[in-house]
């Protein structure tokens, strides 16, 4: 009796940690969405937003969209991804704080396979550490020098002729989801590890008995 028991009950609990792996995979893939959807799209826009009020306010700033966008590519990516993660505080989703290891690989790879331009060392040979130097220089520096475009013939022209805006697009492409990737995995890591969802939830019913007894 023993046996049998054994036997029927051991097959109901081994599939269980497969199903969970993945659940787990497919709880990933949304989150990982999230990060590339925020540098591809709110990134850029909150960019252009954030240079349309300082220039209403007339605030002093001389550079062009392109420039300011890749100028404060960590800012304009990092901040909306930390938002974001935050709302995992709601779901509790474990995977989420590791969603930053994918755009950390994609960027490792590009700096380990970086090669600069031959215009940089025309017919040396180019020594590790410089070539690291230069990896560095092409997806974390700034120092942008772009003006602003007039069309879109314009703007092809600054294309072809502006090595700003190669290294620019490289930032925006692989080193804004790894500021993205980050700021999404540690807001994730503080709603897991703190009742934030109950902590604002609290405040909002305790600020809407504050509002609605100070109107009676």
């Amino acid at each position: 009796m023993e046996d049998g028991t054994e036997g029927t009950v051991q097959p109901e609990t081994e599939p269980a940690k497969p199903a969970a792996s993945k659940r787990k995979i497919l709880w990933y893939l949304p989150h990982l969405a999230a990060v590339y959807g925020i540098t591809h799209f709110c990134t850029p826009w909150l960019a252009g937003w954030t240079r349309r009020i300082l220039l209403s306010i007339e605030f002093p700033t001389s550079s062009g969209s392109l420039q300011f966008l890749f100028s404060h590519v960590l800012a304009f990516s990092f901040t909306p991804a930390f938002l974001a993660g935050l709302t995992n505080a709601r779901f509790r989703h474990k995977v989420a704080q590791w969603v930053w290891v994918v755009p950390t690989v994609v960027l490792g790879y590009k700096l380990v396979t970086f090669s600069p331009p031959r215009s940089v060392f025309q017919n040396t040979t180019v020594a590790l550490w410089e070539r690291f130097s230069l990896a560095l220089h092409q997806y974390f520096v700034g120092g942008f020098l772009i003006r602003e475009f007039q069309d879109w013939y314009d703007f092809w022209s600054i294309v072809r002729s502006n090595p700003d805006m190669a290294r620019g697009m490289d930032q925006l492409r692989f080193t804004a989801p790894f500021y993205a990737g980050v700021g999404y995995s540690v807001a994730a890591w503080i709603g897991l590890r703190t009742e934030l969802h109950q902590k604002i939830a609290d405040n909002v019913k305790r600020w809407e008995q504050w509002k609605f007894g100070r109107d009676q």
